[in-house]
């Protein structure tokens, strides 16, 4: 890795880009949070991409954030099958 690379030759992720466009406006994610309805968490997960439903990312979109800082929408994974107390464990009953 060539730690004296021009600055200027660097290209900055979506995510930074959202959070520059977040800054030009003079705007931080807890505002973006609550025109959302949503915590700053949830907002977090979403820019990177973690948490980014159709219905979020449309939700982003309609508050005047540009598409093409936003990630690509998924379909949230549906849940596993729940686990089962491993037999001979004790249980919580006091």
């Amino acid at each position: 890795m060539n730690f004296c690379e021009p600055v200027h030759t660097i290209t900055p992720t979506r995510q930074d880009r959202c959070r520059a466009w977040l800054v030009e406006r003079r705007s931080v994610f807890k505002d973006l949070a609550a025109d959302a309805g949503m915590s700053k968490t949830t907002l977090s997960n979403i820019i990177a991409g973690r948490r980014a439903t159709p219905q979020h990312i449309q939700k982003l979109i309609a508050l005047g954030v540009p598409a093409e800082l936003l990630p690509e929408p998924r379909m949230p994974a549906k849940p596993g099958p729940k686990r089962r107390a491993r037999s001979g464990a004790p249980t919580r009953n006091a």
